[in-house]
């Protein structure tokens, strides 16, 4: 349950930042995050499933958006690539059932905020689908450390 708190509170500020930056590819794939999101809170099984896919088609779209935008330098590209990517590798792993390293691909999309953070990247206006996919890679790890208790 705390889970589920803790990304709808991620959905909510996505959507708060997107309307307070008011950039419209950032706002897209943010507002694609939290449709997805709320498919995936929803308690109907016949649309979990599609509301991951559409969390994964919003992420590959990050990662593009992360490779296309020139107005970035290379570490705020880098940041956004590289958290986009380990959150869309984990859910396809997790998908496809199979068997690894699952809880490496959380832990660095974090490192990757960490690296964003300390280098003083400037990314004010992808901060909302930012930090939603921080906020899901510490529901990983949370969810991945109550299952081990």
């Amino acid at each position: 349950m705390i889970i589920k708190i803790l990304i709808a509170l991620a959905a909510a500020f996505g959507l708060f930042w997107t309307f307070k930056t008011k950039k419209l590819f950032p706002a897209i794939i943010t507002l694609g995050l939290i449709a997805g999101i709320i498919m995936v809170l929803i308690r109907f099984i016949s649309i979990q499933t599609p509301g991951l896919y559409v969390y994964m088609f919003f992420t590959a779209v990050a990662f593009l958006y992360g490779i296309i935008i020139k107005e970035k330098n290379i570490r705020e590209r880098i940041t956004i690539c590289l958290m986009s990517a380990f959150i869309f590798a984990y859910w396809l792993w997790v998908l496809n059932h199979w068997h690894g390293n699952t809880i490496l691909a959380p832990v660095i999309v974090l490192l990757a905020a960490v690296f964003g953070i300390l280098s003083k990247a400037k990314l004010k206006n992808e901060l909302g689908f930012l930090v939603i996919l921080a906020v899901d890679a510490i529901a990983i790890i949370i969810e991945y450390w109550m299952s081990a208790n």
